[in-house]
């Protein structure tokens, strides 16, 4: 398998994976609008909607190295260490939280749901594992958003999106639906749009990296 085609296939994972990621997320912002976690997580939509953010997360994680490779001669250090800070964060945020959801969610909620109530207070764990995958997509972002605002790589708005996508995050959790999750679906939307801001831009570089990578394998350069 040539080096074009891993790209090829990369990209394509990585775009799938980021629209079925923001599929999940508005999904799960509509079942849960209005509904204490306890009892929508052993609602019959519960699983499969999750099932689907895993599967969305995973095929980004799996998409982001042949990303990162179209753009590597255009990245230097902080560039490695932004998509490898990014890829952490999103271990956490994207991969773990949707295997929390499916997995562990509907048994605590069957088992013991004072544990999984709106009231119910986080784990110390998860909270210090939020922050440091906060932190960690943060600063990926910024890192890896430099080339874009600077112009060595297009388009800008994509170097913007990736660090405020995290801030977003905080915007969405602290401020919009500080309870969890909204009664208003517009609201609880609106609270879950930090991944969304994140997964539209990556999304954006996968659809990249699928596209002109076809282009070459469409249309090979001649043998001089």
């Amino acid at each position: 398998m040539t080096r074009s085609q891993i790209c090829r296939i990369s990209g394509l994972s990585l775009l799938i994976g980021a629209v079925a990621f923001v599929v999940h997320v508005v999904l799960r912002s509509w079942i849960t609008a209005g509904v204490d976690p306890s009892v929508v997580a052993v609602q019959s939509l519960w699983l499969p909607v999750n099932v689907l953010g895993v599967l969305g997360a995973v095929l980004v994680l799996l998409g982001m190295p042949g990303m990162y490779a179209r753009v590597a001669d255009s990245m230097g250090l902080f560039g490695v260490v932004g998509v490898a800070l990014i890829a952490m964060a999103w271990m956490f945020f994207g991969l773990f939280l949707s295997l929390y959801a499916a997995l562990v969610s509907p048994w605590l909620a069957t088992k013991a749901p004072t544990l999984v109530a709106a009231t119910a207070p986080f784990p110390a764990g998860i909270v210090v594992a939020f922050a440091v995958g906060l932190v960690a997509w943060f600063a990926g972002g910024a890192l890896f958003g430099i080339p874009f605002i600077r112009g060595r790589l297009g388009p800008h708005w994509v170097g913007y999106l990736l660090p405020a996508s995290a801030l977003w995050v905080v915007l969405g959790d602290f401020v919009i639906a500080p309870g969890g999750p909204a009664a208003n679906l517009a609201v609880n939307l609106l609270s879950n749009l930090g991944p969304v801001l994140l997964l539209v831009a990556i999304g954006y570089l996968g659809f990249q990296t699928w596209h002109d990578n076809a282009l070459s394998a469409a249309h090979p350069l001649p043998l001089r």
